[in-house]
């Protein structure tokens, strides 16, 4: 009895070992601060999730399922004041912005700045920009859910057609199920991925980065300005790279491995 128990707590300590709590989709949520830049990861495990959907717009269908490998992604969106702490740093340029004190505080997202500006940051903090199918698994979870909370828009949740952004962080409860904030109603979030208007059709099913080339790139999340409908995980819009919207941020991803 004594052998037979040893046994099985050893194979219990390996399972803890190989499969540590959150490193599958059924796992509990995992977190890390000790990366460059100091900022918040969470961690989205390797698995497949249901990317577009069966009754939006064409460029989101047709819904499928992809499959990614295991990636962190910042839980919030860079902020006003991680912005300026990059700019101190690197005196890259400043936001758009930067002079209007309703856009620019140091609570709120960052907004403003362009792909190149968006690919810089998130190079000076030893990350990169999220793949478009990144962000959305972040967003939605592995069961294709509308919203990063569930299927029907919550205006408690997530802002919507309002006046001013909301701070950085979002409202409580509003968290993906991986726990990244403000994936919904904060700011137009950048990704890496050139936009292709039927790329679904044609991307594979295992970590699709978009298509090889273009000039305009894919923002997802809508912001605190659109309606509910916008502000689905499956949304996609395009802009140029050089554009430097007052609705539009980002936040960063690191691959799980590196």
């Amino acid at each position: 009895m004594v052998r037979i128990l040893s046994a099985l707590l050893l194979l219990a300590a390996l399972a803890g070992t190989l499969c540590p709590a959150g490193a599958g989709e059924g796992g509990a949520r995992r977190s890390r601060t000790d990366f460059p830049g100091g900022r918040e990861m969470v961690l989205v495990p390797a698995g497949p999730f249901l990317q577009g959907s069966g009754d939006g717009p064409p460029e989101e269908q047709p819904a499928r399922t992809v499959h990614l490998d295991a990636f962190w992604i910042d839980r919030d969106e860079v902020s006003a004041a991680g912005w300026e702490r990059f700019r101190l740093a690197t005196g890259h340029r400043p936001s758009k912005h930067s002079g209007d004190p309703i856009l620019h505080r140091p609570e709120l997202p960052i907004v403003g700045v362009s792909w190149f500006d968006a690919r810089a940051y998130c190079r000076w903090a030893g990350k990169r920009l999220p793949a478009e199918a990144e962000w959305e698994k972040a967003a939605r979870g592995p069961d294709g859910r509308r919203y990063p909370w569930g299927n029907d828009f919550d205006p408690r949740l997530a802002a919507s057609e309002g006046a001013v952004p909301e701070p950085v962080g979002g409202q409580p409860g509003g968290e993906s199920p991986y726990g990244a904030r403000s994936m919904a109603g904060g700011v137009w979030e950048w990704t890496n991925d050139f936009w292709g208007e039927f790329y679904y059709r044609e991307a594979p099913g295992r970590n699709p980065k978009g298509p090889p080339s273009g000039f305009l790139h894919v923002i997802k999340g809508g912001s605190w300005r659109e309606p509910p409908g916008f502000l689905r995980g499956a949304t996609r819009f395009r802009l140029d790279a050089i554009v430097r919207w007052k609705t539009v941020g980002f936040r960063c991803a690191r691959d799980a491995r590196g």
